[in-house]
């Protein structure tokens, strides 16, 4: 009789006459026969009669030396089987030198052979030489594939198993462990029969003996095959083996018949009628009575996710915890078990969450697929690449189009997008057994929501909410439903996005592109899903194009290809790199194709042909040449390698096994994955997380660096050091194999006062990159030193740099981390493998606190300074290692006492106080001996409290500790950004526009935060609608609309579009601009600049280098953009006013007005630290569009300067400066020139023609005022004696900005001192030699100096040029007014690295833009600006500890909020009539037309003439010149009947009239105004405009109407008449009492 039985590895056929055949399925093959048979056999295994030497016997007999030969003779020949019949010459498998050097190692086949191993028991037994060769060869033939190892080495140690000699313990943890069945495990002596089925050894003897192998787990029994239940036993009769019920065998191959086995009784008898499952019918293949399934079911979650089950029910569910989506459930009768869970998540909107992560649970694997892990699946937790196939091919894992897709043998296929969209098929035979959110597929959609006890449930909420899968993230909070802020949609939002331009296009009747989808797939379900996640996202278009896609996607599964969609609906996901409108989702080298084959070539083996089956895809493919390596295209020759049945990248590294003993290398030379022993170090431990197998420290160490700053190392040493250089932080200093270099060096600067420094700027050095955060840019990180990023960064893939609360924190793959708040904390985690490793001012970290002094020489620093100092790695202008000077004072004790109150640092140590759950473990005492030192330098001000408290809340935080609600509205209240809110307890890892196209895993703890409002989502460091979301293009985030450069030589420009799209294009830079790195930013800046100078007189030199003087006492276009370059350059207008000055024989700038973003930017002589922006008054400096336009306070100068490279210059008296970059080349007009390289050619006028003559072409730049008075000089220019000019130009005089030895010197090379000492010699003769002259002009030297940035010597003393400074400030030639300034002590402030001479404020002061004050009285900043302490303004006020207290304020009945007398506040509603300088007329009510006729007419009066407050306002409207326009003459106001004439005699201005009653000049114009409510204003232009209260609606008359906010009735004549001719109503309004010509 014949017996067939499983004995570990192998399968055994035994006879009655000792014939015994063993093969272990894979490689393995043993024969063994009983001597009886000597010489009576033949074939492969030669004729057993003791020789070896003629066992190439063939089946003719003869003997041959050819292999082949004899391999040949004995094939049998199989229908249908092609084979080959072994190789020659070259195409046999070689193996070479190298590879046999890999293979020979003890770590591969030399484990056989080694003296010492573990077989060395057996080798007088069985030769290990030809097993050696054997499995070197298989490896060779193998690509060092490891099973092929193992199997070889199995293969020698079961025949030593045979010998007698059981080879002990060569099997270990890390070296072929064996990977047993479900429900057994491993044995070196495993005895399978010892607890088997009940009559399995009737039918099948077990062996006498043991081997290794998988012996079965307590209360499981062994099957023949595996380890069952004992329910699961099959039966045993007439020495066959049969499963449980529906086992597929048949007892005739007719489909007619069939047995049932029952585990209890046994083969029921008869045999009746074949009975396959409900939806499965019977086929007789190859010979074979099979069930196979009639149909396959699809269920679906897309979106928001909307559910399609197996049987048709659609629901809408929005929970974001694990949910099982479809599961086996109930007896399946020898179907495969599986279970597919999902987890949602929301994006930006609690109230709609998408599908994150699915797993899916089948064969013993737990296969877990997650968003935007493109290319990569999780297997039983470890990361892996694809393509995967698991097992004997019952699992096989591809990328398919733009989704992952697994399909099994048993014919279960789960697809998911990385992104949103999750679709099961599965076969019927599964009919009625699966259980879940995908319902049970039974046919009945009706019965659906059952929960996983079959009750019937009634809420879809609640179903769902039954489905959780016991394995909940608790470190992720999540629910099953929007329970509060939820979004709604309207009737009228739903109606809108229901038409056939939104979600109704799916379902339109005609011009519908999808309608030959309609009748295979109802479109209504996907219109439905639609509208509703348009409604909750408020129209994203993302939420259209995501519904129309899967209706598409799913007609595509139905073999219906949909063409040119995307286009219609503006859904261009994916573009050809090459298209016009290239929006360019597809990665780099890919394209994208609208009909792609599903299955695209794929590494490890791009040349193998695939078995492709299914409709086309529209997808990213790879370009010509390239092929997917784990998610990205690859030149085809640069595949990684094959082990295992999984994929790995060139050079990845892995652990083979589970307890990190074999460390392997995808080795692209050998073309392999090469493997060696290897171990975790004492440090360390094998562990996995996030999908990674790896040695991991077994602790960390923090260090940070808080504050003044104070130091805590490693090792828990606490000191102080307030150097201003550049220090080592950390770094390795022992090299040591495994332990990634990195330094980490910080530089610390004085902030308000000279005795405090914070840390300023982090720089990290590691994985060969440099990265910088500095408080210089928050919210964004330094990569490579210069370059600019938005958070999140992505970096190769070792690093990471993204926001966690207001921090940024900097995560390795090394396990270091290092964090900065971009303020003054910093913070360095360093695991424990850097023990003893690292040096800087954090200590060497070997666990020793009194030795973390260490100086580089190894000698201990007396204290932190000399510590500090000893680790300096560099320098920056005027910075020191230790405080000098009189303010470096300690803290007295009575100060102490004050600061430690609980109102101010005593806080922290409260033991009733929100921080008391902390006190256990961290103690609070350090922390508020650090509060009281910083506090006490600040003078109590509350921002250095609060920044001192948040260090401790941080610290407690971080160890999960729960703190209590500390801030309040007068104690440290957190002023949050636009579209967000504080939270105490906001997640470590906010959810970004960049996470929704990124993977991450967040390990860090909650942290108070400023989070995003319901809605929105964090784009860089703003809050914006999802809709607004940006893109993210290799590793970086650049906002929606950022245009960016990928490529160093900018070849290539890109633009962050619609929908997260990126759009590139081939595009060279432009005339002017060269490709560099400019204020962080790569991309086409401008190669140069120009500038353009008006200084004294003023004297002019253009952007070409032009000089002319020109005196107008006009406002003047200085310098303007003239062509945009079709809207690629940023427009402004600079323009200068000019007055007489001194003697009045010459002029000077008294006010710069610059335009550009839309702002109106006024700059008035004689005051500084202001500036007037869009008429409202505000205190420097400023940061206005984002950063993208600054203004400062520099030395005595008032600079604006933009993103784009517009720098402007005024000192506030005498000099001015604009300077353009060279992208403005020959585009630019006014006084400055058209900046062509020509000077020749600058006196250009506003027509493009061209003037010899200066006043000529200064009256025609002039800004609304008549060009005849603003001429300049004309003839009347000065002039200067021969006799005076020798006198002005002598050293003591002009002459020293020219003398060679002079405090200039250094300058003459760069700025050419000759046009200064002539401009200078010029203005102090035009003022008979006047010293404010004098010394005015040889500071516009000095300015053009310092601004080209050269060191000038002093200039000044007490007899030549002194400088009068305010009180508590000094003079200085280098004077800091930018970084000692309240403001910049309150918030980031960028300085230009100019310095100019100025007062500044003297030591313990800083300036808050009036005057220089202690810290204590600093002011506060609120949106961006400044204000000073005891700023009162509406329901706004600031308080000397920097707190600003704000109340919602609506203006009352009769007031407008705007802008007045650079105010901006609730203001009394005025009514506004002019008449322009060309005689248009503006009505109160707005309407508008042209005077056409000469003469004096009532422009407006006081209807009631008996009223107190009467007035009346009469223009005299003449032409004053030839081809002028009509323009107002004379002016004459009456109040109270009393008339004021101007310009019909002569008054002497200003003049206060009466108590109410004033008339003044203000900027070229007549001011009169009476306090009751009215004010005219008549201007040098010829400008009148008439401003009444509100009050006064309805009860004007006159020509500007009734001002009863009605213009339709204001056509009307003075007698009440209804007119359309403007001329009638003017005239109806005659003055009859004044002049007429």
């Amino acid at each position: 009789f014949i017996k067939v039985y499983q004995e570990g590895r192998n399968y055994v056929i035994a006879t009655d006459f000792e014939l015994v055949v063993a093969y272990d399925l894979v490689y393995h093959v043993t024969v063994t026969v009983p001597g009886n048979y000597r010489g009576k056999v033949c074939g492969l295994c030669g004729n057993f009669n003791g020789d070896k030497n003629d066992d190439f016997q063939m089946s003719n007999h003869q003997v041959t030396n050819n292999v082949n030969m004899f391999g040949t003779s004995w094939k049998i020949t199989i229908p249908n089987v092609v084979c080959e019949n072994g190789c020659e010459g070259d195409k046999c498998p070689n193996c070479d030198a190298a590879h046999k050097a890999v293979f020979s190692k003890p770590t591969y086949c030399g484990i056989i052979a080694a003296a010492n191993g573990p077989f060395v028991a057996c080798h007088s037994k069985i030769d290990p030489q030809l097993y050696f060769d054997d499995c070197v060869f298989d490896l060779c033939a193998s690509n060092g594939e490891g099973n092929v190892l193992c199997d070889s080495v199995a293969a020698y140690a079961y025949n030593c198993h045979l010998a007698g000699v059981d080879v002990k313990d060569w099997r270990t943890p890390s070296f072929c462990p064996m990977k047993c069945f479900s429900n057994s495990h491993y044995e070196m002596c495993a005895e399978t029969c010892s607890t088997s089925c009940p009559g399995l050894t009737e039918i099948v003897e077990c062996p006498t003996g043991c081997t290794e192998g998988c012996e079965c787990d307590t209360g499981f029994l062994f099957n023949g095959q595996t380890c069952v239940n004992e329910t699961e036993c099959g039966c045993y009769e007439n020495g066959k083996t049969y499963k449980v019920q529906f086992s597929n065998s048949f007892s005739k191959p007719d489909c007619n018949t069939k047995c049932t086995c029952n585990p209890a009784t046994g083969l029921v008898y008869p045999c009746k009628d074949a009975n396959c499952r409900v939806q499965e019918e019977c086929r007789v293949e190859k010979g074979k009575a099979l069930c196979v399934p009639k149909f396959t079911g699809t269920c679906w979650a897309w979106g928001d996710p909307h559910y399609h089950t197996f049987d048709g029910y659609n629901f809408d569910f929005q929970g974001t915890c694990k949910y099982v989506i479809s599961k086996t459930c109930g007896t399946l009768y020898g179907l495969v078990p599986f279970s597919v869970n999902e987890r949602n998540d929301n994006r930006g909107n609690t109230a709609v969450s998408y599908v994150r992560e699915v797993d899916v649970l089948v064969y013993g694997y737990t296969i877990t697929i997650r968003k935007n892990q493109i290319g990569q699946i999780m297997v039983d937790g470890e990361l892996v690449n694809l393509p995967v196939q698991l097992g004997d091919g019952e699992v096989t894992v591809l990328q398919r189009g733009n989704a992952a897709e697994l399909q099994t043998d048993f014919g279960l296929v789960v697809t998911y997008d990385w992104n949103w969209h999750v679709v099961i098929k599965l076969p019927s035979s599964y009919y009625g057994s699966v259980c879940g959110l995908c319902g049970n597929f039974n046919g009945n959609s009706g019965d659906e929501l059952q929960n996983p006890t079959g009750q019937a449930i009634s809420s879809v909420i609640e179903w769902g909410k039954s489905w959780q899968t016991p394995d909940q993230d608790k470190d992720n909070p999540c629910w099953d439903t929007c329970e509060k802020n939820c979004p709604t949609c309207d009737d009228n939002n739903k109606k809108l996005y229901q038409t056939q331009a939104f979600c109704g296009a799916l379902t339109a009747k005609t011009n519908n592109v999808f309608q030959k989808c309609n009748g295979k797939l109802d479109p209504q379900a996907f219109m439905n899903s639609c509208v509703y996640d348009m409604c909750l996202n408020k129209g994203d278009k993302k939420m259209l194009c995501q519904a129309l896609d899967s209706y598409n996607q799913q007609c595509r599964e139905d073999g219906i290809i949909i063409k040119n969609w995307r286009q219609t609906f503006g859904c261009r996901k994916f573009k050809n790199y090459s298209a016009e409108d290239c929006t360019m989702n597809c990665q780099r080298y890919s394209h994208y194709e609208e009909c792609a084959s599903p299955c695209q070539p794929s590494c490890p083996f791009p040349k193998e042909k695939q078995m492709c089956s299914g409709t086309c895809v529209e997808a990213c493919v790879c370009d010509m040449g390239y092929v997917l390596s784990a998610g990205v295209c690859v030149p085809s020759k640069t595949c990684g390698c094959s082990y295992q049945g999984l994929y790995f990248k060139p050079g990845q590294q892995f652990w083979a096994d589970e307890t990190c003993g074999r460390l392997c290398t995808c080795d692209t030379t050998l073309g392999m994955v090469t493997c060696r022993d290897a171990s975790c170090s004492s440090n360390e431990k094998c562990t996995v997380i996030d999908g990674e197998r790896a040695c991991r420290p077994i602790s960390y160490s923090l260090c940070t660096a808080s504050g003044d700053p104070h130091y805590r190392t490693f090792d828990d040493r606490k000191y102080d050091f307030q150097g201003t250089c550049e220090y080592q932080l950390a770094g390795l200093c022992s090299q040591h194999a495994g332990l990634v270099p990195f330094n980490v060096t910080v530089q610390n600067d004085n902030r308000g006062s000279k005795a405090v420094s914070y840390t300023k700027t982090v720089k990290i050095s590691i994985h060969g990159a440099t990265l910088i955060i500095s408080k210089e840019y928050p919210y964004k990180v330094l990569v490579s030193i210069d370059e600019l990023a938005l958070l999140p960064l992505d970096y190769n893939n070792e690093l990471t740099v993204f926001q966690s609360g207001r921090t940024a924190v900097l995560d390795t793959v090394a396990g270091i981390t290092v964090s900065f708040d971009w303020g003054s904390t910093v913070t360095i985690s360093l695991p424990s493998t850097y023990q003893g490793m690292v040096c800087g001012l954090c200590g060497n970290y070997n666990g020793k606190a009194q030795d973390d002094l260490a100086m580089p020489n190894g000698q201990t620093a007396p204290d932190g300074t000399r510590l500090g100092d000893s680790w300096q790695v560099g320098i920056t202008p005027g910075c020191s290692s230790v405080c000098q000077g009189p303010w470096c004072q300690a803290c007295s004790d009575s100060q102490k006492k004050v600061y430690q109150a609980t109102k101010y640092c005593g806080i922290i140590a409260d033991k009733a106080g929100p921080f008391r759950e902390c006190h256990s473990l961290v103690d609070p005492t350090p922390y508020m001996e650090d509060c009281v030192y910083d506090v006490c330098q600040y003078h109590g001000h509350q921002g250095s409290v609060c920044d001192a408290v948040e260090v401790y809340v941080s610290e407690c935080q971080s160890r999960g500790i729960t703190i209590h609600s500390w801030r309040t509205n007068t104690f440290c209240p957190m002023k949050c950004p636009a579209n967000s809110h504080y939270t105490l307890c906001a997640t470590g890892c906010p959810t970004s526009c960049a996470s929704l196209t990124s993977f991450a895993t967040c390990h860090r703890r909650c942290a108070e935060a400023c989070e995003c409002d319901q809605g929105y989502l964090l784009s860089g460091e703003t809050c914006v609608p999802v809709r607004e979301c940006g893109c993210s293009y290799d590793g970086q985030y650049y906002k929606k609309g950022e245009v960016f450069y990928p490529e160093d030589k900018c070849m290539k420009k890109c633009t962050c579009g619609e929908n997260g799209a990126v759009t590139c294009q081939e595009e060279k830079c432009r005339k002017g601009e060269v490709c560099k790195l400019l204020n962080g930013v790569k991309g086409c800046h401008p190669e140069g600049e120009a500038k353009c100078v008006a200084s004294g007189d003023p004297h002019y030199t253009s952007f070409d280098g032009r000089r002319f003087d020109f005196q107008g006492t006009c406002i003047y276009t200085l310098a303007k953009v003239c062509d945009d370059d079709k809207g690629q350059l940023t427009p402004f207008t600079v323009t200068q006013g000019n007055e007489k000055y001194g003697n009045g024989k010459v002029a000077v700038t008294n006010a710069v007005a610059v335009t550009v973003y839309g702002y109106v930017i006024y700059i008035q002589q004689r005051l500084p630290w202001k500036v007037i922006v869009n008429d409202e008054l505000l205190n420097l400096p400023l940061s206005l569009e984002e950063g993208s336009l600054i203004v400062t306070q520099e030395g005595r100068n008032i600079v604006i300067r933009t993103v784009f490279g517009l720098k402007v210059l005024y000192d506030t008296v005498y000099y001015v400066e604009v300077v353009v970059p060279s992208t403005y080349q020959g585009r630019m007009c006014g006084l400055c020139g058209n900046y062509n390289n020509k000077g020749s050619d600058d006196f250009m006028l506003p027509g493009e023609k061209q003037t010899n003559d200066i006043t000529d072409f200064g009256k025609a730049w002039v800004v609304d005022l008549p060009g005849y008075v603003c001429g300049g000089c004309g003839g009347q220019c000065s002039s200067c004696e021969p006799v005076k000019a020798a006198l002005y130009g002598k050293p003591d005089s002009c002459g020293i900005i020219s003398a060679p030895n002079g405090p200039f010197k250094a300058c003459h090379s760069k700025v050419d001192p000759a046009s200064y000492v002539s401009n200078c010699v010029f203005d102090v003769c035009a003022t008979d030699g006047n010293k404010d002259t004098l010394c005015d002009s040889i500071q516009a030297y000095a300015l053009a100096c310092q601004g080209a940035g050269i060191q000038i010597q002093p200039w000044r003393s007490t007899s030549f040029c002194p400088v009068s400074c305010p009180p508590h400030s000094h003079y200085e030639v280098c004077a800091d007014t930018c970084k000692g300034t309240c403001a910049s002590f309150l918030q980031q402030v960028t300085c230009s690295e100019s310095c100019f001479e100025g007062c500044q404020c003297d030591a313990g002061f800083v300036s808050d833009g009036i005057q220089c004050v202690p810290l204590d009285n600093c002011g506060c900043v609120h949106n961006n600006k400044y204000l000073t302490v005891n700023f009162e303004r509406d329901l706004t006020s600031c308080q000397a500890s920097g707190l600003v207290t704000c109340e919602k304020l609506l203006c009352t009945n009769g007031e407008v909020c705007d802008v007045r007398d650079g105010v901006r506040g609730c203001h009394v509603i005025q009514g506004h009539c002019n008449i322009s300088p060309v005689g248009e007329l503006s009505s109160f009510d707005g309407m508008s037309g042209k005077i056409g006729a000469q003469g004096a007419f009532d422009l407006a009066s006081l209807c009631n003439e008996a009223s107190n407050q009467w007035f009346r306002v009469v223009v005299d409207v003449r032409l004053c010149r030839k081809n002028a326009p009509l323009a107002v003459a004379t002016l004459y106001v009456s109040l109270n009947h009393d008339p004021f004439k101007v310009n019909g005699r002569k008054v002497s201005l200003p003049s206060k009239v009466t108590n109410e009653l004033s008339v003044q000049i203000s900027n070229r114009s007549v001011v009169i105004e009476r306090l009751s409510g009215v004010q005219v204003i008549y201007s040098m232009s010829q400008k009148v405009t008439v401003t009444v209260d509100g009050k006064l609606s309805g009860e004007i008359c006159g020509a500007c109407g009734n001002y009863n906010n009605n213009s339709k009735d204001d056509m009307k004549t003075a007698d009440g008449k209804i007119t359309s001719d403007f001329s009638a109503v003017i005239g109806s309004w005659s003055a009859e009492d004044f002049s007429r010509w």
